[in-house]
């Protein structure tokens, strides 16, 4: 009986050994595979050509940088993978994209030579010869021209701005940017304001037909009961974008609507205004009329400071003016006279603000005049009579006017109309500070990897309307 376990332990000791046996000659199976697995990896078919790739929306600088990255590892990654690494990079160069750390790390790897080469060129394409604020001043001062300047070689404060615009109208270089390209329903811009009427209202302003009509009943299958659902269809252009159902017409009114609203989102540009944004108000009292701003901002008149975007602060540097105030020690005014105080022939900084109908036209000529997108908000201090006067002259301006409140709390709202795709192209391509503060802006689906920080879903507020 006791031979038995030690002959057991004999057997279990053999097989462990010969256990061992085959998993070394396993490994080592393994690894004499790995030469003829590099071997495989370097005979990658390159029988497909990278043009195929390019897209209709992409920009020549765009497309040369990935065009490059895919020449230069062709014969090194699968198909599918190389197109993907080879738009990651494009992300990266131009989006500023970021994505996991080994991806960043390989991507970064194999495009060392060719980011390098492509920036290195495109330097060369920017650079242009400026003739410096200082040296011109100095110049013109003296009564000659430059002597290293001609055509060729100086350009001029207009166009330098022309070419700063175009290259804010498109990624890089490439041609400008077509925000509508490809959509279905082209240049519909929803604007997401005056509740269910906001689709009726953005269809009219491209002049396309927008039409609600009962849905066919066939199309839903009856309750349990035997009853029939009520159906809704909303069409643009004849079109079927939406349909809803519900127990009654006004529960399937507003569920087309909502689904028309998903449908189009996803499909359109939608914007919509910044309920927080800075608003101009105007109070009267018996002193005369004062304006001020509702919430603090770089932009309001009582700290409106130059910056690079106003054509004065562009032609000063010109002139010489290096910042600051003017006079020989600096001492004068550094932000520039207020364009709605001036309603009459009174000195500037004068408070005695005439209130009249004529100084009310005035005010409102010179909103409507000057760059200012924010709204003019009228208080209550302004009576029935004044707002009428104030309605009159927006119109003649070609202003947007409502009023709301009620009794002593009626207050008037005078904005400026600006076109939709004005408002896209100035958040969009221009980014334009003002613009971004005063609008929220969706891109449809399709446009989600142009802007990818306005991807995000915008709501409307009020669908009871």
């Amino acid at each position: 009986m006791a031979s038995k376990p030690k002959r057991q332990r004999i057997i279990d000791t053999e097989s462990a050994e010969q256990a061992d046996v085959d998993i070394k000659k396993k490994s080592s199976k393994k690894k004499t595979n790995k030469p003829t697995e590099n071997m495989g990896e370097q005979s990658i078919s390159e029988d497909w050509d990278v043009d195929d790739y390019r897209t209709e929306y992409e920009s020549d600088e765009h497309w040369e940088l990935r065009r490059s990255f895919m020449e230069a590892y062709k014969n090194r990654f699968d198909e599918q993978q190389l197109v993907c690494l080879a738009q990651t990079f494009v992300n990266m160069e131009f989006l500023g994209c970021k994505y996991p750390s080994e991806t960043m790390h390989l991507v970064a790897e194999l495009s060392k030579d060719i980011a390098e080469d492509f920036r290195r060129r495109r330097e060369q394409r920017l650079k242009r010869t400026f003739v410096s604020a200082s040296d011109a001043a100095e110049q013109r001062a003296k009564g000659r021209k430059n002597p290293s300047s001609n055509r060729d070689t100086t350009i001029t404060a207009d166009q330098s701005l022309a070419t700063i615009n175009r290259k804010l109208s498109s990624f890089g270089l490439g041609e400008p940017i077509n925000l509508f390209q490809d959509l279905r329903f082209g240049k519909l811009i929803i604007q997401l304001a005056g509740g269910r009427n906001c689709l009726r209202n953005s269809c009219s302003l491209i002049k396309a037909k927008y039409d609600e009509r009962v849905a066919n009943p066939d199309l839903k299958p009856n309750k349990d009961d035997g009853s029939r659902y009520y159906g809704q269809e909303i069409l643009i252009n004849d079109e079927v974008v939406a349909t809803g159902w519900g127990d009654s017409l006004k529960t399937c009114k507003l569920e087309a609507f909502k689904q028309a609203l998903i449908v189009l989102q996803s499909q359109c540009y939608s914007y919509k205004i910044n309920s927080s944004r800075d608003t101009i108000k105007v109070e009267k009292d018996g002193n005369g009329v004062k304006i001020n701003v509702t919430q603090k901002s770089a932009d309001n008149l009582g700290s409106s400071k130059l910056d690079e975007s106003n054509k004065g602060y562009n032609i000063m540097r010109l002139m010489g003016w290096t910042g600051g105030g003017l006079g020989r020690l600096k001492q004068g005014r550094e932000e520039p006279v207020g364009y709605l105080l001036k309603s009459n022939r009174t000195g500037f900084g004068s408070n005695n603000t005439d209130a009249s109908a004529d100084s009310f036209r005035k005010l409102i000529e010179n909103y409507a005049q000057s760059s200012d997108i924010r709204d003019l908000q009228f208080e209550p201090t302004f009576s029935k009579d004044e707002r009428a006067i104030l309605h009159k002259a927006a119109g003649r301006f070609s202003l947007r006017s409502s009023s709301y409140g009620t009794g002593e709390d009626r207050r008037l709202l005078i904005s400026k109309k600006i076109p939709p795709e004005t408002i896209l192209k100035e958040v969009l391509i221009h980014r334009n500070p003002k613009f971004c503060e005063r609008y929220f802006v969706q891109v449809p689906t399709q446009k989600a990897h142009l802007f990818p920080g306005h991807a995000v879903d915008l709501a409307l507020e009020d669908l009871s309307a």
